[in-house]
């Protein structure tokens, strides 16, 4: 708890800093605007955007009793358990015994503690919703399931009051291999709590698992909830503590689904927090995670503070799809990757606060940034991505090695497998509004193809050392860094230093030096400022305010230096061997 409070803390600090040296009140109120609405996913490696996928509505996600509160309802019959066997009041609709059958639908009521007791539900004509309601129930078994759903059309489990199960059994070769098993549709809600502890897997269903309310705490040595088709959450306050991943979806149809628009969800997970991945090769993979509303605080591979462990996945937020942000909050702390796709991420709205030992958000298409914020306060690469897109909101990186890398791979670090320095012209690193933030000991904007800015508040603060630049882009013939709107200000040192190369607005590349709590003006008329929070020996800076045929003076503290556009849209008096440079300068001219 109070290494997450500093955390917090620390990344209010640099975003304090970073925002305050900014004048233009309207970049900074967008960039961290409490935003509601739900825009079109989006998917693109150019610099434009086009919908594709909007986020899952609450009425199609959850209807048909989903929040339905029976317990003031009259019950169709009752189950006491009581040792070792459980009674069923009217036995036209079930059987007693250590294993209590429910054979239709309606509404059960159950009361009692029961050992090595099985509460099966088997409705083959499945003809309509069963409510069990689980009134102070004290559930244990050693060899099966406390609660095993083999056929119905749905199960209503409502909590009432403090209930526990427990499962026991640690073969790891049972077909039934949860606390909770269900073949079928299952819905947890109510106002009471529901314990679930297992030696195997907590809750495991094999269609759709949906949670609306209760407080559901799960303990598993191995996964905490495993669906096959979705599992949605609509409300509630859920924690998972598992051994292997907290929550697991995979089907063979590809199609699996997470999805919470409400309540609260904590994950502490030995492996992945949230994992929805293939089950088969050999088909296309459409499944999702669409992050619709809600909390979620997740704790992976022991959190930021661990290694990589390279023979586990340690992630907090994986999909073999697309990954969407329509509103939730999301907390993460991960040994391995916060945020990673096998597909398209794109934030729409909503916020994130990433600490990880690796990446912070991965993908291996496109990551688009609609609205929202996205906050990386620890991270060995802050984004990595073929394509990143910026249109509005805020991006905060903090980075041990490049802070946003399009089709890069690493540069020193065995946890990825894409060696650095490959050009890939078809990659693309585009900032079209909002503001971006980037303080890095590697590249800061580090793309292996072009790089394009048209609009919005960038700042970056680059590499203290040699090796590394805070502008790179591919060094083939068909790479450029064009700017054609916005304020850029890009801090570093002066040995892989470049310029922007092409465009329509003015951009400098100078030598000037300052140390952190140096102040940076300029007077272009723009009013902009920024206190560096740590050293640097040059300076790149481009502004709409800037226009051909004049000069300008960049201050660093009691340092100055002249930026002459008299002759031409570039300027820099730096000599450097940057990546992307043509002779002395960089990409100056």
């Amino acid at each position: 708890m109070h290494k997450k409070c500093l955390a917090v803390f620390m990344a209010l600090v640099i975003s304090t800093a970073v925002c305050a040296g900014c004048s233009d009140s309207s970049t900074q109120s967008s960039a961290n605007s409490d935003t509601t609405s739900t825009v079109s996913q989006t998917s693109t490696t150019s610099n434009e955007t086009s919908a594709t996928q909007t986020s899952a509505t609450e009425n199609s996600n959850f209807a048909d009793g989903d929040y339905k509160d029976v317990t003031s309802e009259d019950v169709n019959a009752t189950i006491t358990l009581s040792g070792n066997e459980g009674t069923i009041s009217d036995t036209t609709r079930g059987s007693s015994g250590s294993e209590v059958t429910i054979t239709s639908k309606g509404t059960y009521k159950v009361t009692g503690s029961s050992e090595n007791v099985t509460i099966t539900v088997d409705d083959s004509t499945k003809s309509g919703n069963i409510y069990l309601i689980l009134d102070n129930v004290s559930m244990k078994n050693s060899s099966s399931a406390c609660i095993n759903i083999q056929s119905c059309d749905k199960v209503i489990i409502q909590c009432v009051g403090e209930n526990t199960i427990e499962c026991t059994n640690s073969d790891s070769s049972a077909k039934i291999d949860g606390a909770i098993y269900a073949k079928d549709d299952v819905t947890i809600n109510g106002e009471g709590s529901l314990n679930v502890t297992s030696s195997l897997h907590g809750i495991v269903c094999k269609n759709d698992l949906k949670i609306t309310g209760s407080k559901l705490t799960v303990n598993a040595e191995n996964i905490g909830i495993q669906a096959d088709d979705s599992v949605k959450i609509g409300g509630g306050d859920i924690e998972i503590t598992s051994g292997h991943d907290g929550i697991q979806l995979s089907n063979d149809d590809n199609t699996s689904l997470f999805y919470i628009s409400d309540g609260s969800l904590y994950i502490n997970a030995g492996y992945d927090g949230i994992s929805v991945k293939a089950g088969n090769d050999n088909a296309d993979f459409t499944g999702y995670i669409d992050l619709a509303g809600g909390t979620v605080d997740i704790l992976a591979g022991g959190g930021s503070d661990n290694s990589k462990n390279s023979d586990t996945s340690q992630k907090g937020v994986k999909c073999d799809g697309d990954i969407l942000m329509n509103g939730t909050t999301l907390t993460v702390s991960s040994a391995d990757d916060a945020i990673h796709g096998n597909a398209d991420i794109t934030v729409n709205a909503g916020s994130a606060e990433l600490s990880t030992s690796d990446d912070g958000l991965t993908a291996t298409g496109t990551v688009t940034i609609n609205d929202g914020s996205i906050n990386i306060i620890k991270s060995y690469e802050g984004i990595e991505a073929q394509a990143f897109v910026m249109n509005n909101g805020g991006v905060w990186v903090v980075s041990s090695d490049d802070g946003i890398n399009t089709a890069g791979g690493s540069d020193t670090s065995s946890n990825d497998d894409t060696p650095w320095g490959s050009t890939d012209t078809s990659a693309s690193l585009t900032i079209n509004g909002g503001y971006v933030y980037v303080n890095t000991s590697g590249d800061g904007l580090d793309s292996n193809g072009s790089i394009y800015i048209t609009g919005g508040t960038t700042i970056v603060e680059g590499p203290t050392t040699s090796g590394n630049g805070a502008l790179d882009k591919g060094d083939s013939n068909g790479c450029v860094a064009s700017i054609t709107g916005g304020t850029v200000l890009a801090l570093g040192t002066s040995d892989m230093a470049v310029n922007f190369d092409t465009g329509t607005q003015c951009s400098a590349l100078v030598n000037i030096s300052g140390e952190s709590g140096t102040e940076i003006s300029v007077d272009d008329g723009s009013g902009f400022t920024f206190t560096a929070t740590k050293n640097f020996s040059c300076a790149v800076y481009s502004s709409p305010n800037m226009t051909q045929g004049n000069s300008y003076t960049l201050t660093a503290g009691s340092n100055t230096a002249t930026m002459d556009f008299t002759s031409d849209l570039y300027y820099s008096d730096v000599q450097s061997m940057g990546m992307g440079g043509r002779g002395p300068g960089g990409f100056g001219r």
